[in-house]
């Protein structure tokens, strides 16, 4: 009986046939593929090769052929009749290569040749009766189209084509009839040289250039190699007249290359008997793993078991545990509190402690692996980690070398201690020493019996006795006894077993014997039973704080620069004196002192200057009171004084003593100054009955006598009560009238003299209040200037008028610009041509359709400054008028330096230009004024016919007044707009 082979062999035989087979099959697939593709790619390449001969066959016949157009043109000229043909043939054969001959055939009868030579025997020769060419000829003349006749033997001798043109002749009576014949011999061999076919041959390749014949069918050979190509060749055909030209190829060797096939065909089956074996080693291999699977599942029981046992070791610690090598990269990570890990464990695992931890901390670590390689373990080291939910965490390192096989990577397990609590535990006893030892209080510990057994440096430094000398002593020792009525050294200490603490002021004793008052807290220390086993006693030296309270008491009720009552000081006295009064019946006067000019010696002298000027003032003040009066600074150049049981005329007569005695000069070197006083006095009762009453009224007369001109005095009156209560009512709705929109604009137009048609309009704001009704400008506009609300306002106007006045010049009515009033404090501010700008670019209107109008006081008051802020806004195109000119004071020499366009004349000279000789003076010396130095001029307040004609007279351009129109609100003026358009 035979020996079968086992059935792993069997199977590994089987499947390497299987595969052999199929492997096989697939590289023979794949090799017939390639094969074709490689024949398809040498058959397009020959095709290729073919087309480019074709073509240079083809241009070199057509070349030839082309020279029948120009004997046909030759006939029809002559119409016929041809008498220099030979001399015309003759220059026309060198353009022609390859032609062997051309001729004229009148009735299909060869009359003329060229060249003559060698073709005498075509003379009389009849094409339409010849054998050979009568069928071509014939189609040639019925079709009227160029036919090509041959491959044909030549009379010359040689092989040839001949070309043959009907031409056909217009009648006198336009039919066209039959004339002849022009024809060309081409010589075969000539045009065959131009395609160059014997290169095919160097390159590898047979070839035949062949015909059908047209009349019988069968193929002509033209030309072809030796041998010629077979039956598999490819060709291109050439197109020619009367017929077609073939041109096939083949390669010499062969389509393919058998080399290649051959070379292919033992890599496929090199990889047919590759792919085999690698089957019958896969077979091999799995009836291996079979046979290790099942070592591999009893070991991996074993080792599970071992590992639940090691796991139930590892999650017994409570701390973090990690395998790490010598160079820190985590291998495992094991923490029940995962909140003690920096990352997630997976997040861990291969990276490096340098990667994951603070630079400090893994340093450490770092540290702790170095030392456990040198003598296999390590322990004690700490570090500290910013744990999120955690913050500041300390923990311990132990770390110790696992046991390898020798040249492996040492690696080691690092266990990592919380000690948090503990740390925290040191550092609190560390800072309690701390700041026991460094408190800036002096600490004093004392047992029950109240003997000091600790103090700190602090008691030290404030009592002079050093530890040594106060350990052992009572704490009686700190302070004097009873000093304060507070505080009874004994009484304290023997009530702070039962209340168990004391806090107050004492007066303490040094070692040298003095004494210093001082903050004292008393605090009992108790065990756990509740019984008093220790004292603590805190003090400080508050000298410096005694000191500093005075002082500020001081700061509080007298000005630092005079050393006079400030006015929470004057108030106080002023209550306590108004109380007495009222209890008495009597009376007292309050006056208000503001000195006169105060800010020009700033200004001019700086100031220091000023501060001495105001000490001396005020000393002189004080000179002049009686004791019982008061004296107060408020601030500035401000001064309040308080004359308690004082009548009006006695505080007259003080207002007299004062005034005569501030206006004697003051000398302050280098300078001898003089200054006024201005004085307002309100009296108690008759004024006010409260110290605010009495200061504002006094402020409120001070103001009167401002006014009135400085260095006077003035009481507070009734009228004066009523107008400062209008002005403060003005003020106070005055701030909200903007942003409840209770301004508006009228505009007034501003006509042109000349032709009487509106050229311009002025605005002009309005405030129409709800409960004060119509608020005239005179009152409100000096009311924004002194609060500074002038500047929003006038920001309002300029925003609301140039957005009017866009709009109305896209209505296309007749405005060429709008006129904007500037305060003074508007002309100074800074922001000004900013904000004009602003407003243009929002509103979309040009500058120059924008006049803003200024008042001479604004303009003269600061000169430089003034030409600085028209220079701005004369380069940013808005141009600027002079309101009221005449009625302030300007300086010509400034006036001609400032960028105004118009000069606008007051109505205070144009109102009594019928009847006042001066005011016609005036007006007319300003309007010649104006056009001397290039500006125009508007009069203001024109009503009268009389009027106008005066102005026109005298070369006024503009003018504005009732006698055109009054103010009108923006829809009016609109409409008066229209109304003039139409007119």
């Amino acid at each position: 009986m035979s020996a079968q082979p086992p059935p792993s062999s069997r199977r590994a035989l089987t499947a390497f046939l299987a595969v052999f087979a199929l492997a096989a099959l697939c590289a023979g697939a794949l090799i017939w593929t390639l094969e074709q593709q490689d024949r398809a790619q040498q058959r397009t390449q020959a095709a290729d090769m073919a087309g480019d001969h074709v073509q240079a066959l083809q241009r070199a016949i057509e070349l030839a052929l082309s020279a029948n157009n120009a004997l046909v043109a030759l006939v029809r000229q002559g119409r016929g009749n041809v008498t220099q043909f030979e001399e015309v043939g003759t220059q026309m054969l060198p353009f022609y290569p390859g032609i062997a001959a051309m001729g004229l055939s009148p009735g299909g009868v060869v009359k003329q040749v060229v060249p003559r030579q060698g073709n005498e025997s075509l003379i009389g020769f009849d094409q339409l009766n010849d054998p050979r060419q009568s069928a071509e000829s014939i189609r040639a003349r019925d079709t009227g189209l160029l036919t090509l006749a041959g491959p044909i033997e030549l009379v010359q001798g040689g092989l040839g084509v001949v070309g043959r043109q009907p031409v056909y002749l217009d009648g006198e009576q336009g039919q066209r009839s039959f004339w002849g014949f022009t024809y060309v011999t081409i010589r075969l061999p000539e045009v065959l040289a131009a395609t160059r076919l014997p290169q095919l041959t160097e390159r590898g390749y047979h070839y035949r250039l062949w015909r059908v014949r047209p009349d019988t069918g069968e193929e002509q050979t033209i030309a072809a190699s030796t041998p010629p190509p077979g039956a598999d060749a490819v060709g291109r055909a050439l197109t020619l007249p009367n017929g077609q030209w073939t041109l096939s190829l083949a390669p010499a060797k062969g389509w393919g290359t058998p080399a290649v096939l051959a070379l292919r065909c033992a890599l496929g089956l090199l990889f047919a008997l590759l792919m085999a074996f690698l089957a019958r080693l896969l077979v091999a291999l799995k009836a291996h793993e079979r046979g290790l699977a099942f070592q591999v599942a009893q070991r991996t029981s074993e080792i599970q078991a071992t590992q639940q046992q090691l796991r139930a070791t590892i999650d017994a610690i409570p701390d973090p545990l990690f395998e790490l090598d010598i160079d820190g990269r985590y291998y495992s990570v094991h923490s029940p509190r995962t909140e003690l890990l920096v990352a997630p464990a997976e997040q861990l695992i291969g990276r490096n402690v340098t990667d994951v931890l603070p630079a400090l901390a893994a340093l450490s670590v770092m540290d702790v692996l170095k030392e456990a390689q040198a003598q296999g373990w390590s322990a004690g080291r700490q570090i500290v980690l910013d744990l999120p939910g955690l913050g500041a965490t300390w923990f311990e390192l132990s770390a110790a070398r696992k046991s390898g096989s020798s040249g492996a990577i040492p690696r080691f397990i690092l266990l990592s201690r919380d000690i948090t609590e503990r740390k925290r535990s040191q550092e609190q006893l560390l800072l309690t020493a701390q700041v026991f030892d460094q408190s800036s209080e002096a600490i004093v510990v004392a047992d029950a019996s109240h003997t000091i057994v600790r103090i700190n440096r602090a008691f030290t430094r404030i009592t002079g006795y050093q530890e040594s000398e106060a350990v052992g002593q009572s704490v009686r020792l700190l302070t004097v006894a009873e000093s304060t009525p507070d505080f009874d050294a004994d009484a304290v200490y023997a009530r702070l077993t039962q209340e168990g603490h004391w806090e107050g002021e004492a007066w303490g004793r040094r070692k040298d014997g003095s004494t210093y008052p001082q903050w004292l807290s008393v605090s009992s220390v108790r065990d756990g039973n509740g019984c008093a086993t220790h004292s603590i006693t805190l003090f400080r030296d508050i000298t410096v704080q005694r000191e500093a309270q005075d002082r500020i008491q001081r700061l509080a009720h007298f000005d630092p620069l005079t050393e006079l009552p400030n006015r929470a000081l004057l108030a106080e006295r002023a209550r306590r004196h108004i109380a007495d009064e009222q209890a008495k019946g009597g009376t007292l006067a309050m006056l208000f002192l503001d000195l006169d000019h105060f800010k020009n010696v700033n200004d001019s002298l700086g100031h220091r200057v000023g501060d001495i000027l105001l000490v001396a003032v005020a000393r002189r003040l004080q000179s002049l009171l009686n004791p019982q009066d008061t004296v107060s600074r408020l601030g500035g150049d401000e001064f309040l004084l308080l004359l308690p049981s004082a009548s009006a005329a006695h505080a007259a007569e003080v207002a007299t003593r004062l005034l005569t005695a501030v206006a004697q000069p003051f000398q302050i070197d280098p300078y001898e100054l003089t200054t006024t006083l201005s004085v307002g006095i309100a009296m108690y009762p008759a004024d006010g009955d409260s110290f605010d009453t009495l200061y504002q009224r006094a402020d409120a007369a001070m103001y009167r006598a401002k006014q009135n001109g400085r260095n006077r005095y003035g009481f507070f009156t009734a009228d004066l009560e009523a107008r400062t209560a209008r002005a403060l009512q003005i003020e106070n709705a005055l701030r909200r009238a903007l942003e409840r929109n209770q301004f508006e604009l009228h505009y007034q137009p501003q006509v042109s003299l000349a032709t009487r048609q509106v050229v311009g309009a002025e605005a002009l704001l309005r405030w129409r209040h709800p409960e004060l009704g119509m608020v005239s400008p005179a009152e409100f506009i000096p009311v924004a200037e002194s609060s500074g609300m002038i500047v929003s306002i006038g920001e309002w106007v300029l925003h609301t008028a140039v957005h009017d006045a866009k709009r109305w010049l896209d209505m296309q009515l007749p405005l060429r610009a709008i006129s904007v009033n500037l305060s003074a404090v508007q002309f100074r501010h800074p922001q000004l041509p900013e904000m004009v700008t602003r407003c243009l670019q929002q509103a979309g209107l040009p500058a120059r359709r924008l006049e803003l109008e200024l008042t001479e006081g604004a303009a003269v008051d600061d000169p430089a400054a003034a030409l600085a802020m028209m220079d701005q806004l004369h380069d940013r195109g808005v141009r600027l008028s002079m309101d009221d000119f005449g009625t302030g004071y300007s300086s010509l020499s400034y006036l001609k330096r400032f960028q105004i366009y118009k000069l606008k004349i007051d109505q205070s000279f144009v109102r009594d230009l019928d009847d006042d000789a001066n005011d016609r003076a005036i007006v007319s010396a300003i309007i010649r004024m104006a056009q001397a130095l290039g500006m125009q001029t508007t009069a203001e307040g024109v009503e009268t016919d009389g009027q106008l004609e005066f102005l026109r007279e005298q070369g006024c351009d503009e003018g504005q007044g009732y006698l055109f129109s009054r103010p009108l609100p923006a829809d009016e003026f609109e409409a008066y707009l229209r109304q003039h358009l139409r007119g």
